[in-house]
């Protein structure tokens, strides 16, 4: 009997060896972060669902504003939740952080919710649960309607004023006087052009041919010029006698418009 009863001992030992064996895993942590604390609140009270397949040591991390971490508190199991364990963080001041970890028995883990550096964030100052009391909505007054723009009659244009009769000099035989003048110098260079090319061509005709030992090149050059000369004569005295020409004609048509006097010099009215 008693042989027996080893026997069964030792098989339950070599199966729990076994089982604890095959566990390498780390305990699984899930937990509700906790954002604040009601007013007047003692503790932060911290719960989580923690499970492995070997015995573990859940623990709380805890610390006041970014200061440094304090002494962890090491969580119990709750009365009547499964798998369920929990911690009191003391309140002291506006802001607790804190993170959870747990390692199991054979070293697996940690498991964690939370982190050192990055710590669940707990505001301890009473007003984190309050509501802000929701101002009411602005009272819309009716826009009233904007005023009429002003109507602005146009003011009508005023006639253009009358023109009045002015008395004008008129330039009498004005372009009578000025194609005669220039007639008249016209024809008198062409005369003294004229003139001129005839003593040229005395001299060309009668003391050149007859010098000795005359030279072509220069009888040809004076002859050249004497016939240049004679051209613009010729022109100069007709251009000279046209214009004298249109002044005579000119004369009677600038006399014949209305005029006051006797010559047509003076002062002719336009309107």
């Amino acid at each position: 009997m008693a042989s027996r009863t080893a026997s069964l001992l030792a098989l339950a030992l070599f199966a729990s060896t076994a089982a604890r064996a095959d566990d390498t895993a780390a305990p699984v942590v899930s937990h509700t972060p906790i954002r604040y604390t009601e007013r007047g609140a003692k503790f932060v009270q911290v719960f989580a669902k923690i499970t492995d397949e070997s015995k573990f040591f859940p623990q709380v991390f805890y610390r006041y504003g970014s200061g440094e971490y304090q002494k962890p508190l090491d969580m119990k199991p709750v009365k009547g939740q499964k798998d369920s364990y929990g911690a009191n963080i003391p309140v002291k001041g506006d802001v607790a952080e804190y993170y959870i970890e747990a390692y199991d028995e054979l070293g697996n883990g940690p498991g964690r919710s939370g982190d050192p550096d990055k710590p669940w964030k707990v505001d301890t100052s009473g007003q984190g649960g309050m509501v802000a009391e929701v101002a009411p909505p602005p009272v819309v007054r009716p826009t009233p309607p904007p005023a009429p723009a002003p109507r602005f009659e146009p003011t009508p244009a005023p006639p253009p004023p009358r023109r009045q009769p002015v008395a004008q000099a008129s330039g009498g035989r004005t372009w009578t006087w000025i194609v005669g003048g220039v007639g008249l110098g016209a024809l008198a260079g062409g005369l003294i052009a004229g003139n001129e090319m005839k003593s040229e061509d005395k001299v060309y005709t009668e003391q050149l041919l007859t010098a000795p030992g005359a030279n072509y090149t220069a009888l040809k050059a004076q002859y050249d010029a004497n016939k240049s000369l004679g051209q613009k004569a010729t022109i100069l005295t007709i251009a000279g006698a046209v214009l004298i020409a249109g002044s005579i004609a000119l004369y009677f048509v600038e006399g014949s418009g209305p005029s006051k006097g006797s010559g047509g010099d003076a002062g002719t009215w336009h309107f």
